[in-house]
């Protein structure tokens, strides 16, 4: 390994970033930089390590997201009847779920002593179930933020 690169995935490391030097170390130093358009350095300030974290975030999250609509394509597919549905059943049980929650939590008097745990699951289920079934069946607006954001600074 160069010094440069030894260096840069030092820095990488000490900044929490332990995937992106992976993607150093496999893929490449041009690679890397040619992917997230941040200039790859020893001596990088917290400007460049917070520009790279994002990037690097916004990355993940599309591939994620390509790769579990992928995969429901693919069990549409090739798949027998269960596995061609079981997305839509679980996602209709916990749209369920949550519809029913938040019309009995608006509709039943709860007791004072579980106030804080009717708030904490509703919290749960509107803010991580609800989103990520959102998120898989319409994609994400933080993704289409990012893209337009690309396509704009590089006009």
């Amino acid at each position: 390994m160069l010094p440069i690169v030894a260096g840069i995935v030092s820095t990488l490391i000490q900044n929490n970033l332990p995937k992106v030097a992976q993607a150093v170390v496999d893929k490449g130093l041009d690679y890397v930089q040619e992917k997230t358009g941040v200039e790859l350095k020893p001596d990088m300030n917290a400007e460049d390590i917070t520009r790279l974290r994002e990037e690097f975030m916004v990355e993940q999250a599309n591939k994620n997201t390509a790769d579990a609509r992928a995969m429901q394509i693919a069990a549409l597919i090739n798949g027998n009847g269960i596995s061609r549905s079981f997305v839509y059943v679980l996602a209709t049980f916990w749209s369920l779920v949550a519809a029913s929650y938040i019309f009995m939590i608006t509709m039943v008097t709860i007791p004072t002593d579980n106030v804080r745990f009717a708030d904490t699951v509703l919290g749960f289920i509107l803010a991580t179930v609800v989103a990520t079934i959102l998120n898989f069946f319409f994609g994400s607006s933080a993704g289409s933020k990012a893209k337009q954001d690309t396509i704009e600074s590089k006009k």
